[in-house]
C-alpha cells in the first residue's frame, strides 16, 4: 500500500508523526548493530554484533542504477512497535512500519514476520539518493536511531595505454580493459572492432577474450597475426558502464612514424581538397559577378 504526501507538507508531517510515534511503539524496543550475516541474508558491509547500538552508523555502497539495501536490526519490539525510515537531507519520512509515505515507488520496506531486520530497499538508485538515512524507533525513554550512509558509485571503464596503439604487421594486438568502481562485477564485457563485435568472430580467427571479474574487472583482447584490415577503432563495452575506446594502427615495419605520417597526410589531403573546392566556388561566383 502506497501513501503519497505533498512535498510542501513534508516537514509538518514529519514533526507530527515523530510526536505520535511514542504512542504506538514499544517501551523496550532497541536497535541492534546490523551487518553481513549469511544466515539472515543481510547484505551490509559491517561485521554482525548482537548489541544495542543507539546512534550507530554503517556504510552502504550501491552502483548507479542498481538496488540498495539499507538494514536496521531492531530487537525487543512488540506488536505495537513502529520502525520508521527518514531521509536526512530533507527530513522526509519514507516509511513507518511497512507503510511507505512517498510517491517514489523505488522505495520499499522489507520485513518478514518474526524478523528483527527492517530493510529499506531503493531500486534503480540515482545520484540524488546519495546521503544519510535514519532508522528510528521511539520509546518511553527517548528515540533510538541507527544511521546508514549510502554512497552511489558510477563504474568506469578504460583501456590501458594512450588513445592510440601502434603494432607491426603480422604481430599481436594486445589490449587490456579495466572496469573499476563497480560493487558488482559486469555480467559481460564485449569487444568491438569499429562497429563489429569480435568476441566470437570465427570468420577472422585468431581472436581471444579473457575476462577476470572482480572489484577491478580485467578483460584482455588478443588479436594474432595483425593485418592492415585490423587497423581501426577498438571498443570495450561492459554491461554496467560507458564504453571505452582506443585506435589501433597496424603498419608495415617497426617504424611507427609511417602510420602517423599516413594519417597526417590523409588529414592534410582532406583539408587541401576542402580549400580547393572553396576556391573554385569563389572563382565561379566572381566570374558571374563580373559578367
Amino acid at each position: 500500500m502506497k501513501w503519497g504526501v505533498a512535498s510542501g507538507m513534508g516537514v509538518s508531517l514529519a514533526a507530527a508523526v515523530l510526536l505520535m510515534l511514542p504512542l504506538f511503539t514499544s517501551s523496550t524496543g532497541d536497535i541492534r548493530h546490523h551487518g553481513a550475516s549469511k544466515a539472515r541474508g543481510w547484505r551490509g558491509s559491517v561485521a554482525p554484533a548482537d548489541v544495542t547500538a543507539n546512534n550507530s552508523v554503517s556504510n552502504v555502497t550501491a552502483q548507479l542504477g542498481g538496488t540498495a539495501y539499507l538494514h536496521c536490526l531492531v530487537g525487543h519490539l512488540n506488536e505495537r512497535g513502529q520502525v520508521s525510515w527518514i531521509r536526512k537531507r530533507d527530513w522526509h519520512i519514507l516509511s513507518s512500519g511497512k507503510f511507505t509515505y512517498t510517491n517514489d515507488e523505488r522505495f520499499q520496506v522489507l520485513h518478514g514476520e518474526g524478523s528483527e531486520d527492517w530493510t529499506l530497499q531503493i531500486k534503480f538508485v540515482q545520484k540524488r539518493d546519495n546521503g544519510t538515512y535514519e532508522c528510528q524507533v521511539s520509546t518511553r525513554t527517548g528515540i533510538v536511531s541507527h544511521y546508514v550512509r549510502l554512497q552511489i558509485v558510477v563504474p568506469e571503464a578504460f583501456i590501458l595505454g594512450s588513445g592510440e596503439h601502434h603494432v607491426d604487421l603480422g604481430s599481436v594486438i594486445h589490449l587490456i580493459c579495466i572496469v573499476e568502481k563497480s560493487p558488482t562485477p559486469p555480467q559481460y564485457v564485449f569487444w568491438y572492432h569499429n562497429d563489429r563485435m569480435i568476441n566470437y568472430d570465427a570468420t577472422r580467427g585468431g581472436i581471444t577474450v579473457e575476462t577476470e571479474p572482480g572489484a577491478r574487472t580485467q578483460s584482455r583482447l588478443t588479436v594474432r597475426g595483425a593485418t592492415l584490415k585490423d587497423s581501426g577503432n577498438y571498443t570495450c563495452s561492459a554491461s554496467n558502464t560507458e564504453p571505452a575506446s582506443i585506435h589501433v594502427f597496424v603498419s608495415e615495419g617497426s617504424n611507427k612514424m609511417a602510420a602517423i605520417l599516413r594519417r597526417n597526410t590523409s588529414a592534410i589531403h582532406g583539408i587541401t581538397s576542402s580549400v580547393t573546392c572553396i576556391l573554385l566556388l569563389a572563382s565561379v561566383l566572381v566570374h558571374f559577378v563580373v559578367r
